[in-house]
């Protein structure tokens, strides 16, 4: 497969501006920079003659093949287990007449095998080794999927929690009703639970295990979704269907929910759900009664000052303004790479090839993962 890690070489990040800040709000609620023109902001933004040349040209942006490529992550965040692993993966490609937009979410459970890890470790692994988790994350997503990435936002969960809440909550509709015994409560990732762990040695093997008040044993590497003793990690959340109104901690509890009855524990309707989340939160932030309300925004955006992480430069906002201002959400296409439908580009990979964790993998080969995501990014090119 080619290398494309020529692609990732950006330039270094500069400081998030209050005007950038508000623009990557925009961009997170699946590409609202319209708010640029609402504001009446476009001489604090469009300065300068290059600025302009750029606009009418379009050359400011990179793209391949008339499509701008930007991927959004999120991150649990200080406070949370792994606050770097990404949580949520989600690929956007753009053509640069806003024509067609289509929207790819990635499960973090896809083997990556240019870092040897899932794919949701490659920006931890990133800020680990020398603070450039965007651009492994980038790097990564290219090699795997075939194609370009030439942006990177990544918002943490702190962030996204704050930002409902600032804008009173969102209105969503579920469509299918279940329950989630299992949502991680946050602090208690390590939790013991009152059980205890022991070094247990037998037939000469030395193991680390789980010993209840009674005494009762089971070895650590044994637990299992099914028999998970550390109960009290996890909290039950379940949702009704139909119209409902949602915070920010119950709007997080919905995209996140990994464990849902009445098939909302794979991967395909968790994306779904992402992506309905977004799509209320983008028709909030436009809504007049926010629009103009600059108090509101301005909270937004120191919101979000903390919480984003991005190589996109100060330069290209309004360029990113210009085609993202275009676009109509009706005619989004969406693509889920999962494995729990008979069209599956993926499957689950044999534990005993990848350490003994749940892994997904293509059907068939890694080229022909790149292949499909290629022919779904210029299917109406083709027609």
């Amino acid at each position: 497969m080619r290398n494309l890690d020529e692609h990732s070489k950006r330039r270094p990040k500069k400081k998030a501006t209050i005007f950038k800040i508000l623009i990557f709000t925009a961009i997170f609620a699946v590409f609202i920079l319209a708010v640029i023109r609402f504001l009446n902001i476009d001489e604090h933004i469009f300065k300068g003659p290059q600025i302009v040349v750029s606009l009418i040209t379009d050359s400011g942006l990179e793209s391949d093949k008339g499509r701008v490529n930007i991927l959004f992550l999120g991150t649990g965040g200080a406070g949370h287990e792994g606050p770097d692993l990404t949580d949520t993966m989600i690929l956007a490609s753009i053509d640069k007449d806003s024509k067609d937009v289509v929207v790819v979410s990635i499960p973090r459970d896809l083997w990556a095998e240019s870092i040897n890890a899932k794919i949701n470790h490659s920006y931890a692994y990133g800020q680990e080794k020398n603070g450039e988790g965007l651009k492994l994350a980038k790097q990564t997503v290219s090699i795997l999927l075939g194609i370009p990435v030439h942006y990177a936002l990544r918002v943490d969960f702190n962030g996204f929690i704050k930002a409902v809440d600032l804008v009173n909550g969102l209105d969503i509709n579920v469509d299918n009703a279940f329950e989630d015994p299992r949502y991680p409560v946050a602090g208690k990732e390590d939790d013991l639970c009152g059980l205890t762990l022991e070094i247990e040695e037998k037939d000469g093997i030395r193991r680390e295990v789980v010993k209840n008040a009674t005494g009762s044993a089971t070895p650590l590497d044994q637990i299992t979704t099914e028999n998970d003793p550390f109960t009290c990690r996890y909290e039950i959340v379940s949702f009704k269907k139909g119209p409902t109104h949602i915070d920010g901690t119950l709007a997080l509890k919905f995209v996140r929910s990994r464990y849902g009855t009445n098939g909302e524990g794979s991967d395909f309707s968790r994306s779904a759900r992402q992506q309905k989340v977004i799509l209320a939160f983008r028709e909030k932030v436009l809504s007049q009664e926010f629009l103009t309300n600059p108090k509101k925004i301005i909270e937004l955006a120191q919101t979000f000052g903390a919480s984003i992480d991005t190589d996109i430069t100060d330069d290209e906002i309004p360029l990113l303004a210009k085609i993202g201002n275009k676009i109509d959400p009706a005619t989004i296409r969406r693509v889920v790479l999962d494995s729990s439908r008979d069209e599956s580009i993926l499957e689950v990979g044999d534990p005993g090839s990848y350490g003994g964790q749940f892994v997904l993998v293509p059907k068939s080969s890694w080229e022909d993962l790149g292949d499909f995501i290629n022919a779904e990014l210029f299917k109406l090119e083709e027609k």
